[in-house]
């Protein structure tokens, strides 16, 4: 890994985007073809609009590198289609019809895509490029969170119960269980 990479990881972690991006971009310009240079600098330019988002798919996007180069690059191809609004739906999967991409999808319509994909992770990792899962109740949130940590989303939930925490700065479950996660 060069040193212009590990940089910008570093400075992706401390949430310091313009760092990063040129950091990538200079790790680019030593190797043109580094997937990892080049999701990150996507990544970072993402950060700039949409900061949670972005740090979220970098966690992921890490902790499946970290695990498989071949889903690493399913990911960047995921992420990639997203960018230029490229969604792969199958005709035939009602659900995903249904979705309007604009306004998200309904948590109760995300656990029926769990379900008849029978894949906990795909199924996030389809909507975390294109929409949001709307949740409106606090005892579907607390499950959401809990699916996310049983599936090793621990940042991704971490994200999500620090923007809980802002909301309701009172509720015990959304502390306690931050408090497990930062431990």
């Amino acid at each position: 890994m060069s040193r212009f990479l590990e940089v910008a990881k570093t400075n992706f972690h401390n949430r310091e985007y313009k760092k990063a991006l040129l950091n990538f971009s200079l790790a680019l310009k030593d190797e043109p073809h580094d997937l990892d240079a080049k999701i990150g600098a996507l990544l970072c330019d993402m950060a700039f609009e949409k900061e949670d988002e972005a740090v979220a798919l970098f966690e992921l996007y890490e902790g499946l590198r970290s695990e498989s180069v071949e889903s690493a690059v399913d990911f960047v191809e995921k992420l990639l289609a997203s960018e230029v609004d490229v969604l792969d739906m199958d005709e035939d999967d009602s659900i995903e019809n249904q979705m309007n991409y604009d306004d998200g999808i309904e948590y109760r319509d995300f656990l029926e895509l769990v379900h008849s994909r029978q894949d906990f992770q795909r199924a996030l990792e389809d909507l975390m490029f294109s929409t949001r899962i709307i949740i409106h109740k606090k005892e579907d949130f607390i499950e959401f969170v809990n699916l996310l940590i049983e599936n090793n989303y621990s940042n991704i939930a971490l994200n999500y119960l620090e923007s809980a925490l802002s909301l309701y700065p009172h509720e015990t479950f959304f502390q306690e269980t931050l408090n497990k996660l930062e431990s």
